[in-house]
């Protein structure tokens, strides 16, 4: 569970095989300085599909402001070697992020001072006490809280090809590698430069977005990995137009791939998006998991110079029906077996 940085492999060709995902998995922050207690989370995030990040107390203020993306946090309420304890240090995270849950270990706590801890978190906050005998029960919060949200995984399969193959005709050269899928519920913008399509389909509403750091792609754009001119790339629009083209390749593969016959003439009924510059923050207005890729380009005879990452999310705010999405995918498959539609 400890934190490692990104390794960046070669892969063979410019675009290696997405990772087959078995199921979806989320980022989970574990605060933690009891050895027992740490190796009991740790099997439980392993069944769990969680993919725990172990840091230390002191710590806790760096990692989050490295914008990590988060599904949730466990912290003990007693912890060794911090400045404050364990709800102290729950309480500071449920108000600088409130929207992710946070899994509390309370043994050896008082219920009376848990009790009067929990009252001092913000309202919006979602905080669980949970002891070592009973970590067993945590499943169905972490179902309802992290994994409420279901996610067929031949669409995600088919959302990472889609996007994989876009990057890979942008960028000159470079090779393309993404993570496997996760989930998160933090509402974070990574970088300077983002993109927002709406997503629309019988079975769902939504939006997709891509994000990355301006300096990472002006590199690539003095590499001559791109379309444009090292001379061009100093032009921000040039930049804004590259990840454009991005995201218009990929809702064009989702469009042509999916249809929207079926979906609304309009885009019918909103919510508000709400972004918030200054803490680099955005809200869909619905609380349920995006799914996201993280997206990792790089030239191999180069790879320090190029490599850059882009952050794709999708967040069906709007309208979400996987059955639907099931029942496209088993009449499609109807009419290839039939022979009324051939692959090629």
């Amino acid at each position: 569970m400890e934190t490692t940085a990104p390794v960046i492999e070669p892969a063979p060709s410019d675009v290696s095989a997405p990772p087959e995902p078995a199921a979806l998995v989320s980022k989970v922050l574990v605060i933690e300085t009891d050895g027992d207690a740490l190796a009991r989370i740790r099997a439980f995030c392993d069944a769990h599909g969680l993919q725990g990040h172990k840091v230390h107390p002191l710590n806790v203020p760096a990692v989050l402001r490295s914008r990590i993306d988060l599904g949730a946090v466990f912290v003990g309420a007693q912890l060794q070697g911090a400045l404050s304890d364990g709800l102290a240090l729950a309480r500071d995270i449920a108000w600088l992020r409130p929207e992710l849950p946070i899994f509390v270990r309370t043994d050896g706590v008082p219920e009376a001072q848990a009790g009067t801890d929990a009252h001092a978190m913000p309202r919006d906050a979602s905080v669980v006490g949970y002891t070592l005998d009973g970590i067993d029960a945590l499943k169905t919060e972490v179902d309802r809280k992290i994994f409420d949200r279901v996610y067929p995984m031949s669409l995600v399969r088919t959302l990472g090809e889609m996007t994989q193959a876009a990057l890979a005709s942008q960028f000159r050269g470079m090779q393309v590698r993404l993570d496997p899928p996760y989930v998160v519920r933090d509402r974070l913008i990574h970088g300077e430069l983002f993109t927002l399509i709406p997503m629309e389909t019988p079975w769902c509403r939504g939006f997709m977005t891509l994000q990355t750091d301006v300096a990472s792609l002006r590199r690539v754009v003095d590499a001559g990995r791109t379309a444009f001119s090292s001379e061009e790339g100093e032009d921000f629009r040039n930049l804004n137009a590259i990840l454009g083209e991005l995201t218009n390749l990929i809702w064009g593969a989702f469009r042509n791939r999916f249809g929207t016959e079926g979906a609304s003439s309009s885009f019918g009924v909103q919510v508000p998006i709400i972004v918030n510059h200054l803490h680099r923050y955005i809200s869909f207005g619905t609380e349920s998991p995006q799914l996201c890729f993280k997206c990792h380009v790089w030239a191999p005879d180069d790879p320090e110079a190029t490599a850059i990452t882009i952050y794709q999310r999708f967040a069906f705010s709007l309208s979400w029906a996987p059955e639907l999405y099931r029942e496209s995918e088993a009449l499609l498959s109807g009419f290839v077996e039939s022979g009324e539609l051939e692959l090629f």
